[in-house]
């Protein structure tokens, strides 16, 4: 590097707060001083000359770095903050609403469940997602590692799902999502990724979550598909392998249909016919207590004894004791949290950041959809979490992993230099 190219790339730096930032800018100039360079080596001049006036083309390096400073000012998302903070909060009413804050241990882990979620978003936020996405490969490894252990050390058998418990904290197959997620990411960004090798992986770790229960299988396979949709790989070859897949799977579900719990069948049948349920606390009885509710709750459940009003029926249990204007609100938040990653994702252009948004918008809005749309009567019965309001450690990390991924991209979105280059070398 010549001594005018370090020293203008210095004053360049020297204007720019963020170290990140500069790194980011000394890349993009050193390419720019390049092309500049190589234009005018072309025209016969020597190297010495055709480094001097490539330096002296790019203009004021003052100018030019404070204007570089005033776009690559660290940016906090207010708005995607703001709905997380506000979405942590809303999940301690369910609490409230059964004395939990007060008569046992629940309010405490929530609160110990709430402050790690929101440390893992904001330790997220300044984790440069960027140098994630050539590891694709080893998050792969890491996730199927992880299911591996569940597959074979699993202690308990909760809801159809294989768990690993120590004490209070439960480790389960939704916690292997996020390693997938990036793994998926990583990869299909690559034009020279081979669809054999993706129906070759997908079909180890389809083997894996098969056994880590068909909710959190539902969230991998629709997140994987959506994801591989919207990359850079040949449409046509997608749908054949997507089609193949989707016949495999249908294949197994109805050749599995016979092992299958009786919970579970029972689950599916009252939802094709629930006239005929005999549950104690089926469709029927759902519906019955989320239309009684009313506008503005019951304010008890003296009278209604609602299971596991904590997890997999918390929307309707917040609905039943605050009413439908409550739970409309909640609902609104919690969709409004979409809303924002579709704007953020409409502003990005480069596809491993857009197939991470892709990745966060379909594993949250599944969760949403699936949790409420199963207590209003769309689907059957499920234990699909409510994100950020269900009980439970593993899924409120993993929803605050995927803000923290949101606020990641954000901070780093105007990581662009290309425009005020150019009008300076005009």
């Amino acid at each position: 590097m010549s001594e005018q190219r370090n020293s203008f790339l210095e004053q360049v730096k020297a204007q720019i707060k963020s170290k990140e930032a500069q790194a980011f800018v000394s890349a993009e100039l050193h390419h720019h001083l390049n092309e500049v360079k190589s234009y005018w080596l072309q025209k016969g001049i020597s190297d010495d000359q055709a480094e001097e006036k490539a330096v002296h083309q790019m203009g004021n390096p003052v100018s030019i770095g404070r204007n570089l400073n005033r776009i690559h000012r660290p940016k906090i998302d207010w708005v995607t903050l703001s709905l997380f903070a506000a979405a942590l909060l809303l999940g301690f009413l369910p609490l409230l609403s059964q004395d939990g804050m007060v008569d046992n241990h629940f309010s405490t882990y929530k609160v110990v469940f709430v402050i790690l979620g929101a440390m893992l978003a904001l330790v997220m936020m300044f984790i440069d997602y960027r140098k994630l996405a050539n590891k694709g490969w080893l998050f792969y490894l890491l996730g199927t590692l992880l299911l591996l252990f569940l597959t074979k050390n699993f202690n308990t058998f909760t809801e159809g799902q294989s768990v690993f418990k120590v004490g209070p904290l439960k480790i389960e197959g939704l916690m292997a999502i996020p390693f997938f997620f990036l793994a998926w990411a990583g990869v299909f960004q690559s034009n020279r990724f081979k669809m054999w090798k993706f129906l070759l992986l997908f079909l180890l770790s389809l083997y894996f979550f098969l056994q880590c229960g068909l909710t959190t299988l539902f969230i991998y396979v629709i997140m994987t598909f959506t994801m591989i949709w919207w990359s850079k790989l040949n449409k046509k070859k997608i749908a054949i392998v997507l089609g193949s897949v989707f016949a495999l799977v249908a294949t197994w579900g109805a050749i599995g249909w016979m092992t299958v719990a009786y919970y579970q069948k029972y689950r599916v049948l009252s939802f094709i016919n629930p006239y005929n349920s005999e549950e104690y606390f089926g469709l029927l009885k759902v519906h019955h207590l989320f239309m009684d509710a009313g506008w503005f709750g019951k304010h008890s459940f003296v009278d209604q004894m609602i299971p596991q009003a904590d997890t997999n029926f918390v929307f309707l249990s917040f609905t039943y004791y605050y009413g439908w204007l409550f739970a409309s609100i909640l609902f609104l938040v919690l969709s409004l949290v979409v809303v924002r990653i579709v704007l953020i994702a409409k502003r990005i252009g480069d596809s491993y950041t857009k197939l991470l948004l892709v990745g966060v918008i379909i594993i949250y809005t599944v969760q949403l959809v699936g949790h409420v749309g199963m207590i209003v009567g769309f689907f059957p019965m499920t234990n699909m979490s409510l994100p950020f309001i269900s009980y439970g450690l593993m899924p409120i990390l993993l929803n605050a992993f995927l803000i923290g991924i949101v606020l990641s991209i954000y901070r780093r979105k105007d990581l662009m230099v290309t425009n005020i280059l150019h009008g300076n070398q005009q």
